[in-house]
């Protein structure tokens, strides 16, 4: 159940950042644009009564139309629990990092980056985590091509000196 508290904090965040809110399985979900993700998550952590202090999960998520990053916030010192969730262009997919309010979303976002391009402006260290450095594409995506099980059985063999 969600407390009256923050249901208030969430309403005023939604309202200084023209975003959407929700109650979707017993959580609130505040919708924003991504351009105001640092300054809504630096509220949330901070609330006064209901801090939102944990970052659980970060992912990723392709809507087909655009992608979004979902953070999934919790408190150290009470039961409340929030998702926010950022939109981002599809074709411009950049976010800023939140490596300086979580230093835990490190692995996260990259996480994000190698399966579904998003890129964090400010990441100390954004590159692939999973797929090799030449992979190209993103297999989260929707629009990801995969191959063939008959190419997927020819074996391949790296050339001399690579």
């Amino acid at each position: 159940m969600v407390s009256d508290i923050l249901r208030v904090r969430v309403s005023e965040l939604a309202a200084r950042f023209n975003g959407e809110v929700e109650e979707n399985m017993g959580e609130l979900e505040l919708t924003v644009d991504g351009r105001y993700i640092l300054e809504a998550l630096t509220d949330a952590k901070n609330f006064a009564d209901v801090p939102c202090d944990f970052l659980h999960d970060l992912c990723g998520m392709d809507l087909g139309d655009h992608l979004e990053v979902v953070y999934q916030l919790s408190s150290l010192r009470g039961p409340q629990r929030l998702r926010i969730i950022a939109r981002v262009e599809r074709d411009n997919p950049v976010i800023n990092s939140v490596t300086q309010i979580w230093k835990g979303s490190d692995f996260l976002e990259r996480e994000a980056f190698d399966m579904f391009g998003l890129q964090f402006r400010g990441h100390p260290n954004l590159k692939r985590i999973y797929m090799w450095d030449d992979f190209e594409g993103y297999p989260m995506r929707k629009d990801y091509v995969i191959e063939s099980h008959e190419q997927r059985a020819v074996m391949r063999v790296r050339k001399e000196g690579e």
